[in-house]
C-alpha cells in the first residue's frame, strides 16, 4: 500500500473486527481513505451458520450481509477497479460493475486439505469438507475476475483456472536489515501467527521433536516461538528452554539475534514470509523442500532443506555449529531476497493486473 499509494488515488474498505486505531492512522497518512465496516465476532459465528443450506465456503460466511454489499457497490461507484483481499471477500463482490482483481495470495482449498491430513477429530473433517467448498469457490472467483494473483506457481496449479498470474509476497528489506554472523548465542527461532494452525503444528514439532534432538548435542540451544495470538498448544510449550513471546513489537530484532530460523511446516501454502524474513535477517534457513521451492532457494546455497524431526535436528546443529556455512547461507539468502522479493517487486505485480482490467474496461 505504501507504494502504490505513491501512483494511485486508494479508497481501502477494512470489513471485519475493528483494526487499531494506529494502523488507521499510518494508512491514512499515505494518503489513502479509510472505512470500516465492523464485523463483530459473535455476528460472523452466526452468519457461518448459514452454511448448513449456503453452499459458499463456511471462509466466506462472515461478511455475507446485504448492508454490507450495498456499501461497497457505493464505494465502488466511479472508480477504476476493485481489488478484493482474500478469498472471503468473495460474497462482497457480488453486484459490481466494475472490473474486479483478486489477489487469493494461496490456494485455500490445498490449505485445507494439507491440513485435514494433520488435524485431529471434528477438526480434521470440518477442514476436508471446506476444502472441497473452497476449490469450486475459488475458480468461480476467478472466472468473474478481470485478474487473478497467487504468491506461488504451485498455488496456481492448484486453482487450475485460467487467468491467474503469480505475484510473490515481499520482504521489507530495510526492517530485517542484515546482521553479519557469527550469532553469539544458540538461539532457534520460529516466527509467525501463532494461532494460525499450519504455524502451531510446525511449533510444536518444533519443540517436542527437533529440539529434544538439538539440545542433545547443543545443551544451551533454546527456541524462541514469537507472534500474534499464541493458540494455547503453543502457550504450553513454554519451559526452562522454550520461549513463547506473544504479541512482540517488532519481530525483527528476534529474528535477526538468532542463529537459525527453522521452520519446519508440515501443511500451510504460499510463500512463507517468515522465511523471507530470516533471510533478509541473515538468519539462516532450515525448513522443508515445499516451503524452499516456493521461493526458489537452493539447497545449500540459500538455505538448508530438512524431512522428519531427526533429519531437522542434524540441519539445525550443523547450521549452529559450522560458522563458515552459516554465513555462507546467509550471504546468499540476503542476496536472492534483494533480487527477487522487495515489497516493489509485488507492488508491481499488483499494478499490471490493475492497469490491466482499467484498460479493458474502458
Amino acid at each position: 500500500m505504501r507504494i502504490l499509494a505513491r501512483r494511485h488515488e486508494i479508497t481501502l474498505c477494512h470489513v471485519g473486527t475493528t483494526p487499531a486505531r494506529a494502523d488507521i492512522v499510518a494508512l491514512a497518512s499515505l494518503g489513502i481513505t479509510v472505512e470500516v465496516i465492523p464485523v463483530g465476532r459473535v455476528v460472523g459465528w452466526s452468519r457461518m451458520l448459514r452454511g448448513a443450506w449456503d453452499r459458499r465456503p463456511f471462509e466466506s460466511l462472515p461478511v455475507a450481509a446485504r448492508h454490507i454489499r450495498h456499501r461497497i457497490v457505493e464505494l465502488a461507484d466511479g472508480v477504476d477497479v476493485v481489488h478484493a483481499q482474500l478469498v472471503r471477500s468473495g460474497p462482497l463482490l457480488a453486484g459490481l460493475h466494475v472490473p474486479i482483481v483478486i489477489d487469493l495470495v494461496d490456494a485455500l482449498s490445498m490449505n485445507l486439505e494439507r491440513r485435514s491430513s494433520q488435524d485431529r477429530g471434528p477438526r480434521r473433517w470440518a477442514a476436508a469438507w471446506e476444502s472441497r467448498r473452497l476449490l469450486p469457490y475459488e475458480r468461480s472467483l476467478v472466472a468473474a475476475a478481470a485478474g487473478t494473483a497467487v504468491s506461488t506457481s504451485d498455488d496456481a496449479s492448484a486453482i487450475a483456472a485460467s487467468g491467474i498470474e503469480v505475484v510473490p509476497n515481499g520482504v521489507d528489506l530495510d526492517g530485517f536489515s542484515f546482521r553479519p554472523h557469527p550469532r553469539p548465542a544458540p538461539v532457534v527461532v520460529f516466527a509467525g501467527n501463532l494461532g494460525y494452525f499450519p504455524n502451531v503444528d510446525a511449533a510444536v514439532e518444533l519443540a517436542n521433536s527437533i529440539m529434544p534432538a538439538v539440545r542433545k548435542r547443543v545443551p544451551a540451544a533454546r527456541l524462541v516461538l514469537a507472534g500474534a495470538r499464541p493458540a494455547r498448544a503453543v502457550r504450553r510449550l513454554t519451559s526452562d528452554h522454550v520461549t513463547v513471546v506473544a504479541e512482540p513489537d517488532d519481530l525483527a530484532p528476534l529474528v535477526g539475534a538468532a542463529a537459525v530460523a527453522v521452520v519446519p511446516m508440515r501443511v500451510g501454502t504460499g510463500i512463507q514470509n517468515k522465511v523471507l524474513e530470516a533471510m533478509a535477517a541473515g538468519t539462516p534457513v532450515v525448513t522443508t523442500k515445499r516451503v524452499a521451492d516456493a521461493v526458489g532457494a537452493v539447497h545449500a546455497q540459500h538455505l538448508l532443506m530438512a524431512d522428519g524431526a531427526v533429519d531437522f535436528a542434524d540441519a539445525t546443529v550443523r547450521v549452529m555449529t559450522d560458522v563458515d556455512l552459516a554465513s555462507s547461507l546467509a550471504i546468499s539468502a540476503r542476496r536472492l531476497v534483494e533480487e527477487q522479493f522487495p515489497w516493489e517487486v509485488s507492488a508491481s505485480g499488483i499494478e499490471r493486473l490493475w492497469e490491466r482490467a482499467a484498460g479493458l474496461h474502458r
